[in-house]
């Protein structure tokens, strides 16, 4: 058998050190970033992807159709990373990772993965980013819906239906030293853990972030926001924990209320 030309420049082609591209999107608000794991930029298909530190693990393929995962190391906690540990689980992020070669022309890259982030870990100043495949759609219960004691909805959301904008607080903030806790006299004016589990946007949607405390005038958010200073102007919006007296009283929203809070706690059949 003779081998083509073209397979031999391949074959060779695999023994030297690729470069990989890692192209990370948000479908709903068009958040776009791009990296790759070479030392200089590379413009590929209109796109300039941004060197960074970036080292992944083996992927492995299944053919049972069991989820493909990769864990992928950031030396560097870059703003794509804060955004998602801060608004998540209300927006996913997908991730394509493509394998490239430099000195092949014109450029061809190959996609070794496509997924999810499923969440992001941090230590000092390493994150760690753990992805799952497409295949995980597979194992999602169908309908995604539960029959559960709390909301099946997200608090703002369209099957929600609370106008978001009736329960935005506009306001100017002081930031501590570590810029995650942000103080206003507008966040007094609320009862206590009326904004836990809610979010602070800044500016103008750009940066979100999870409220996890409230108390008085001080409310506590997940992680420092890139850009904000003492002074500046905040939207902050209260949280849901899904349960039927909080969207009765909260929102005086109970006819969208979408849970069953009074099903069993225990199975009669196991009682002894």
């Amino acid at each position: 058998m003779t081998l083509s030309q073209e397979y031999i420049s391949k074959e060779i082609a695999t023994k030297r050190k690729p470069v990989e591209l890692y192209y990370i999107f948000q479908p709903t608000t068009g958040v776009e970033r791009f990296y790759t794991s070479g030392d200089t930029p590379i413009e590929f298909e209109g796109h300039t992807y941004t060197p960074a530190t970036l080292k992944r693990s083996l992927i492995k393929y299944d053919s049972q159709l069991e989820i493909t995962t990769c864990t992928i190391q950031a030396g560097y906690l870059e703003e794509t990373l804060l955004e998602f540990i801060a608004i998540n689980p209300i927006d996913t992020y997908w991730i394509k990772i493509m394998k490239l070669f430099r000195d092949q022309y014109p450029l061809e890259a190959n996609v070794i993965f496509l997924g999810q982030i499923k969440s992001v870990s941090f230590q000092g100043i390493q994150a760690e980013i753990e992805c799952v495949g497409f295949e995980h759609f597979f194992k999602m219960p169908i309908p995604k819906e539960r029959y559960q004691t709390t909301c099946n909805w997200q608090v703002f959301d369209d099957k929600c239906r609370v106008n978001k904008d009736d329960y935005k607080v506009t306001t100017i903030v002081t930031l501590d030293q570590t810029k995650t806790i942000l103080t206003s006299s507008d966040f007094g004016s609320k009862p206590n853990g009326y904004f836990i589990g809610g979010l602070v946007e800044f500016p103008l949607g750009k940066e979100k972030r999870t409220i996890v405390a409230h108390n008085g005038n001080s409310i506590t958010i997940s992680y420092r926001m890139i850009e904000l200073e003492t002074g500046d102007t905040i939207d902050a919006y209260p949280g849901c924990d899904g349960r039927p007296e909080t969207c009765r009283d909260k929102f005086d929203n109970i006819l969208n209320f979408f849970g069953f809070p009074y099903i069993p706690i225990e199975n009669p059949v196991l009682r002894i």
